[in-house]
């Protein structure tokens, strides 16, 4: 087996421990896989959740992007994607490094990376669905401010626990992932308008 590719049994134990986690039980640290395998593991993440990215990038792309080339819209959003994953683990890094709070950083790699899948997994069909059905109206808007929020108290927990670090401190680490997913989705978009200015002649 790949040394990337989780087996079986780590991805149902690691999502387990991202559900204790999200229910606020600092014991689903334990089911992580806390090695350096084990953090390469974690980014099988990325491959489990890709199938349901795609389904949104392709609604995405039916109502948005017509007029963009296929292949360059999901070449562009592919690159995205791998970077969103690999780009907040890299900084967290030297971050640690630089700051002197190394202990715990393999294993809030590792958590960080597991949680985000459950995370996708709830927030990505919604965005789905009211894509998909083009669902508009305070309740929606309301639903998915609710669940974004949730999304940041899940990470702010995580960054807390995993770290051993303080509340405020923690803080400072959500708003850091939040820039970094904040300016890769709009290098995307910009890239996006970049070439359909030039497919309209402009």
């Amino acid at each position: 087996m790949s040394p990337i590719v989780a087996p079986l049994n780590e991805t149902l134990a690691s999502i387990y421990g991202a559900y204790r986690l999200a229910c606020g039980d600092t014991r689903g640290l334990n089911y992580f896989n806390a090695t350096y395998e084990g953090f390469w593991r974690s980014f099988s993440a990325a491959i489990i959740i890709a199938p349901v990215f795609i389904i949104f990038l392709s609604i995405q792309y039916s109502y948005d992007a017509k007029n963009v080339n296929l292949m360059r819209f999901f070449y562009i959003h592919s690159i995205a994607y791998v970077t969103g994953w690999v780009a907040f683990p890299l900084l967290i890094f030297h971050l640690a490094n630089l700051l002197k709070f190394n202990q715990g950083i393999i294993c809030y790699i590792i958590s960080y990376n597991w949680c985000s899948l459950l995370q996708n997994l709830i927030y990505l069909p919604f965005v789905i669905i009211v894509g998909a059905f083009q669902i508009q109206g305070g309740i929606i808007n309301t639903i998915g401010i609710f669940l974004l929020g949730l999304v940041i108290l899940y990470t702010w927990f995580i960054s807390k626990v995993a770290l051993n670090i303080s509340g405020l401190f923690a803080v400072v680490i959500v708003m850091i992932d939040l820039f970094l997913i904040i300016l890769i989705n709009s290098t995307a978009r910009i890239l996006i308008w970049i070439i359909l200015r030039k497919k309209d002649g402009h």
